[in-house]
């Protein structure tokens, strides 16, 4: 497995149009605003449609993740869409992104990126993760293993990524299973509300919205951050 470093801009000031603030999805009434971000059709996509809706999904989350998450370092672990580095550093260009992607897919991601190995968290990946010096895990971390699982093949090594992450931080997953099986596979990593959503509309729940989905889900979970030896955990 090759994994690569992404680096956006130097750090410094956010520069460009005032945005509002994002608001946290710890509750109903305050879930991300979606105002000004692209709608959706509720017509079954087509295969270019469906990657616009996938980059719109991951525009918001990580939006979300930079404002109200305070993650400044990204896994983008086998997108199933190009451009993720580039969402990155439109919301936070110091940010740091980590391509780990499996085989079959370098042609998908942005020519930056260099990509092989496996799609799942096997114990060599996480072990190239924990020791290539890419990612700082004593501080948050956004995995984003965006690629839709199948409900009877959820991805692998779950607890030993949520276990590495020392400085806590988030996961996303979709699947094309049910709501069932995304929450299962989440965990030990809790689910931020409102737990799986057709990712068309996340992160409002899916009863919020009239109308037929994408049939893919997704979700956001979260790790919290231990520090002081293990005795004393940070959000």
């Amino acid at each position: 497995m090759i994994v690569t470093d992404v680096r956006g801009s130097e750090a410094g000031p956010l520069t460009g149009a005032r945005r509002e603030p994002m608001r946290h999805l710890g509750r109903r009434s305050r879930v991300v605003d979606l105002r000004g971000l692209p709608s959706h059709p509720a017509t079954p996509p087509g295969p270019d449609e469906a990657d616009r809706r996938h980059g719109a999904f991951l525009t918001r989350m990580i939006a979300y993740l930079c404002a109200d998450g305070g993650v400044a370092q990204f896994v983008d672990w086998g997108s199933p869409v190009p451009g993720t580095a580039d969402l990155v550093r439109a919301a936070r260009p110091d940010a740091r992104v980590v391509h780990v992607s499996p085989p079959g897919v370098a042609g998908m991601v942005a020519s930056d990126a260099v990509l092989t190995g496996d799609g799942s968290c096997s114990p060599s990946s996480l072990n190239r993760l924990a020791t290539s010096g890419l990612v700082d895990l004593d501080e948050p971390v956004a995995v984003l293993m965006t690629r839709p699982f199948a409900a009877d093949a959820p991805p692998t090594g779950i607890a030993d990524l949520h276990a590495l992450m020392r400085g806590g931080g988030y996961l996303a997953l979709t699947t094309t299973g049910p709501h069932t099986a995304l929450r299962s596979a989440l965990a030990p990593f809790h689910p931020v509300e409102p737990g799986a959503a057709d990712i068309q509309w996340w992160p409002y729940p899916d009863e919020d919205v009239p109308g037929p989905g994408t049939g893919t889900l997704g979700a956001l979970g979260r790790a919290s951050g231990r520090t002081g030896g293990g005795r004393r955990w940070r959000r």
